[in-house]
């Protein structure tokens, strides 16, 4: 089994070498563009407006909406999202603090190539913010992983991996202490624009002038003191610019021997400093955020209203929340594993509906649902789904109640089943074929990646029932449904050698699609 670094060296094999000095210029932010692509499937856009509203550098600030681009953008299986959403659970910003998702988000990325996560997860690791995203092991072994993690995050070019491994390599509790190795480390991040990093090199050049002797305490304090790090302005009789997105948190500057967690062009984070924002407790309870909005009181049959809680006269205004509501739209799709379940009522086509409340630590409460022809599993299935999704906090304790609704197809032949042991199981006879066959639609080409489906196929190798298994925008579905449903599959039978319909799992490459 490869490594984490051998996983992202490989991944990221072929980046750009760091600029000598300062960050790139960015091109122009272009909001609805994003948007518009975000919409049709493009990870790496989804991550790309999350950002932006966390920094409020091109939009205004809104870290909960942050928050629910960049789960968005996870979710679709962009490893840089991840790496991102994880250093909100640290601090607790947008989402409910927990050193448990941050871990464990920070690892996956850094195993899946997102290299500043190699860096993120060394670092919450040394804040002891991690435990459980690691295997237990001695303290020297442990050392050595966080430095390991260090090193790897800059060989790809990471700024805040170079100024954790300099840390590192400077204060000597990780590691054997080398002041040259840590200058370099230090130097190679501060050209890339890290202002953390010219200002800690500094401070070791003041200190031993041997690890860096080309370079003077007033030429890195200067580069520093752009970014608004009130000492190193200080030292170099400037005024302090006002604090931006490039301006390091407060204990980095204080405490040298921090280590940093990171975000892409941002001055850096520590672990140890959570966000002002309280997410604890309720302010409010569910009897004054009863009434629902017009929009879902027109959106659910009058026959329904009573069942899911929304037939209480509705609020005036929309009051729709977009850092909920584009989390819903996403994971809409889940709904179609209750297509597995159970069914009071198999063969009819039903319309689902779920109602629900966000809580201040982002968790569904009061999951209601009801459907039309009433089915009481398919219910029961919709509303345990539900409530295991999450969300951004809720900053006034409880909000909604929010709606989410799903169509399920009729069952016109046997209810498929799952394939036990000896069963003929389908398969495609022309394994490329649903890929070949494939007609995404114009405004989706150029999508990435994969898609995820199951489907039921026949005893005669007809498909038919289909459902997403992983994000996915409609038109992408509905085009991966119609090339399954042009391609051959073979005859299936259960175990006992009788006609039968069961579930398969296909995925799709969408490379250049």
């Amino acid at each position: 089994m490869r490594t984490a670094a051998a996983v992202v060296a490989a991944a990221l094999a072929a980046c750009a070498t760091v600029p000598e000095r300062g960050p790139a210029t960015p091109e122009p932010y272009d909001e609805a563009a994003l948007a518009a692509r975000c919409s049709r499937g493009f990870a790496a856009d989804c991550r790309e407006l999350g950002r932006a509203s966390l920094t409020g550098d091109s939009v205004a600030r809104d870290d909960r909406l942050a928050a629910a681009r960049l789960m968005q953008a996870c979710e679709m299986g962009e490893p840089a999202a991840c790496a991102d959403l994880g250093v909100l659970y640290a601090l607790g910003r947008g989402v409910a603090q927990s050193d448990e998702r941050a871990g464990a988000l920070a690892r996956r990325s850094c195993e899946q190539g997102a290299a500043i996560a190699c860096s993120n997860h060394g670092a919450l690791l040394a804040e002891g913010a991690a435990a459980g995203s690691a295997p237990r092991e001695p303290p020297e072994a442990r050392s050595a992983r966080i430095v390991r993690s260090f090193r790897t995050a800059c060989e790809a070019g990471v700024p805040e991996g170079c100024t954790n491994l300099g840390t590192a390599l400077e204060g000597g509790s990780l590691t054997l202490r080398d002041v040259r190795a840590a200058a370099r480390a230090y130097r190679k991040a501060c050209d890339a624009g890290f202002a953390l990093a010219c200002h800690r090199l500094a401070l070791l050049v003041s200190e031993r002038p041997e690890a860096a002797p080309d370079l003077t305490v007033a030429q890195l304090e200067g580069r520093a003191c752009e970014a608004g790090i009130a000492p190193a302005c200080f030292a170099v009789s400037e005024k302090t610019p006002a604090e931006g997105p490039r301006t390091p948190a407060v204990r980095l500057v204080d405490d040298r021997r921090s280590f940093a967690l990171g975000l892409p062009g941002l001055g850096g984070f520590s672990p140890g400093e959570l966000s002002a924002v309280s997410t604890r407790g309720p302010k409010h309870g569910l009897e004054d955020v009863r009434r629902p909005t017009e929009t879902i009181v027109a959106a659910v049959p009058a026959g329904l209203r009573g069942k899911l809680g929304v037939d209480l006269a509705p609020r005036p205004v929309s009051g729709d929340d977009p850092a909920v509501e584009l989390l819903v739209a996403l994971r809409r799709h889940e709904l179609g594993q209750c297509y597995e379940a159970p069914r009071a009522a198999r063969r009819q086509a039903t319309e689902a509906y779920a109602t629900f409340f966000v809580t201040a630590d982002g968790r569904a409460l009061d999951v209601r649902a009801a459907t039309a022809p009433a089915d009481p599993p398919l219910e029961a299935c919709v509303s345990e789904l539900v409530s295991h999704w999450e969300f951004p906090a809720s900053p006034a304790g409880v909000e909604g109640p929010y709606l989410v609704r799903h169509a399920y197809e009729a069952v016109t032949a046997a209810a498929p089943e799952f394939a036990g042991p000896g069963s003929l199981r389908p398969a495609l006879k022309d394994p490329g074929c649903v890929e070949r066959g494939l007609r995404v639609p114009e405004a989706y080409r150029g999508s990435t990646g994969t898609v995820t489906v199951k489907l039921a196929v026949d005893a005669t190798g007809a498909p038919g029932l289909l459902h997403a298994l992983t994000p996915v925008p409609d038109a992408i579905l509905a085009a991966v449904a119609e090339a399954a449903g042009r391609c051959a599959w073979s005859p299936v039978a259960d175990s006992d050698g009788r006609p039968a319909s069961l579930w398969v799992t296909l995925t799709v490459k969408l490379e250049a699609r």
